[in-house]
């Protein structure tokens, strides 16, 4: 609800000649608008769940030999495929609101 809806009235019409006040004189109502700030703030959230890890196919292994013979460097290359399920949220924490008076609030879209 915006702060004017609980404010909004019709206006108090003053008392004519021919309308009859009541014997204590005329009610009035006093309206002030007012700025309400409601900080909030939010914060990412993520939640990591437990990796799997799978072996695709088989793997490809090279052997190469040095120039002179007397040793070789075998390499051994694999696909690996790394699931990680990853929850995404979002909290918010309400701060502590303020208020101040409007001022200077003149025209339609004042209170």
């Amino acid at each position: 609800m915006r702060i004017n809806e609980a404010y909004e009235h019709e206006p108090l019409l003053s008392c004519t000649a021919d309308e009859s006040c009541q014997p204590g004189g005329c009610g009035r109502v006093g309206t002030q608008c007012v700025d309400v700030t409601a900080p909030l703030t939010l914060t990412p959230t993520t939640v990591v769940g437990t990796m799997a890890v799978s072996c695709q196919g088989t793997p490809r292994i090279t052997c190469t030999a040095n120039a002179d013979g007397t040793s070789c460097t075998v390499t051994m290359t694999q696909q690996v495929c790394v699931s990680i399920p990853i929850r995404y949220g979002v909290t918010m924490t309400a701060g502590e609101p303020t208020v101040s008076c409007a001022e200077n609030c003149v025209g339609a879209g004042c209170c």
